[in-house]
């Protein structure tokens, strides 16, 4: 197009001064064009990283947050953070592309404590979702930090699973042919306090910070290493620290010394993947992307409402070659919570209907678009009665979409 411009001034330019300008409107739009390419393309592993979109700080909510509803955006909002001069950099060792193995019809179980009664609950409900066709499952456990700026990350005695109980699960679940990741994800409860979540952290040092991270996720690698857990997520929706793209390598090739499996990080939906995807085995999105449908959408309505969510997701995967897998989805069984489906309570009122209505139609429009589903969450102790009112679709009808969906 800007050879066709050029060619259509030129025979109206006469005399060296009108050539002159021309010239340099034409060096400018090419400068303009480079420009763009270098913000918006990701480039191949090996040359220069191009810029890719940062988290926006002013939205305050993440996937499951009580917080105002937010817009996705692939625009960047803010400078990427300045590179650590104390971190050397290692770059992560590139793996290939794994072969494609069956869909992960999975589930994450979310643990939190060390249940006297830990191994026959677990055993009970592994059985439960191996009759949903389930064949993966991701254990999901707290890691805990002391405030939104603190410089350290740890597991908590008490409230984290201990390595004996995740041992016995990974056991358990393989017992039952199913895949197994395990998923440390940070605690929020000392970050509400200052009216924060996960994604907006801010640790005081923020080399302290990866150090503290980096020696507990190589902890449960070497865990997960010596059980034979398929997978590993070594980080969930940390916003405002994707863009330490660096320290992310890092993490990623140290973990890659001690562990053999396959590597995953699971990003906010409401944000660019971040650009240390390429080293990654596959690419996890927490997929809690809000419909635009009404209350009382049918099925078919909620279904649709996801075509501008798959080509989003569609060019995640084409950006790092990669496929993508739904590290949670789901939503309460509350009237209209397919809206927003981030929220823990809309104050709408019990629809048992409108959760499986979800459930069925996600499971329509995306089963055959992407890699995997894990729909959040299933506890230790089922709720007591199915007009709970939580994400937990377990004796529920919800219950019953995911094994029609997974059969």
């Amino acid at each position: 197009s800007v050879g066709r411009w050029v060619s259509g001034v030129r025979g109206r330019m006469v005399g060296r001064r009108w050539i002159a300008a021309a010239a340099a409107v034409l060096v400018a739009l090419i400068l303009l064009s480079a420009s763009v390419l270098a913000a918006n393309l990701q480039l191949a592993p090996g040359k220069a990283q191009a810029t890719m979109p940062t988290p926006f700080p002013s939205i305050e909510f993440h996937s499951r947050h009580l917080g105002p509803s937010p817009t996705a955006t692939d625009t960047p909002t803010a400078a990427p953070p300045t590179p650590l001069a104390t971190t050397a950099s290692v770059p992560a060792t590139p793996r290939p592309t794994p072969t494609p193995f069956p869909f992960e019809a999975g589930v994450n179980v979310l643990i939190y404590g060390n249940d006297p009664a830990f191994a026959s609950k677990a055993s009970a409900q592994l059985d439960h979702l191996a009759s949903l066709h389930v064949n993966s499952v991701s254990l999901v456990f707290p890691i805990y930090t002391a405030n939104w700026t603190a410089s350290s990350v740890y597991a908590d005695p008490t409230w984290t699973l201990n390595s004996t109980n995740i041992a016995t699960f990974i056991a358990a679940a393989h017992q039952r042919h199913m895949r197994v990741m395990l998923r440390p994800l940070m605690d929020e409860a000392s970050l509400h306090p200052a009216g924060k979540w996960r994604g907006q952290i801010a640790p005081a040092s923020v080399s302290g910070w990866f150090a503290s991270y980096d020696n507990l996720v190589l902890g449960y690698a070497r865990l997960a290493q010596a059980q034979h857990a398929e997978s590993l997520d070594i980080g969930t929706e940390f916003d405002s620290m994707q863009g330490y793209s660096q320290q992310w390598l890092n993490l990623i090739s140290a973990v890659r010394g001690v562990y053999s499996g396959q590597l995953t990080y699971s990003a906010n939906w409401a944000i660019w993947y971040p650009s240390y995807g390429w080293a990654l085995d596959f690419l996890s999105v927490d997929a809690f992307f809000p419909l635009n449908v009404p209350l009382n959408a049918t099925q078919a309505q909620l279904a649709a409402a996801w075509s501008p969510w798959i080509g989003r997701v569609n060019g995640f995967s084409a950006s790092y070659g990669k496929h993508v897998v739904f590290t949670e989805l789901g939503t309460t069984s509350e009237v209209g919570s397919f809206q927003q489906p981030w929220l823990w309570s809309h104050g709408t009122g019990l629809s048992l209907q409108a959760q499986q209505l979800y459930y069925a139609a996600s499971c329509q429009a995306l089963k055959s678009r992407i890699s995997g589903i894990y729909w959040w969450e299933y506890l230790l102790d089922p709720p007591a009665t199915s007009s709970d009112l939580s994400f937990d679709p377990q004796s529920k009808p919800a219950d019953t979409a995911i094994s029609r969906c997974y059969a």
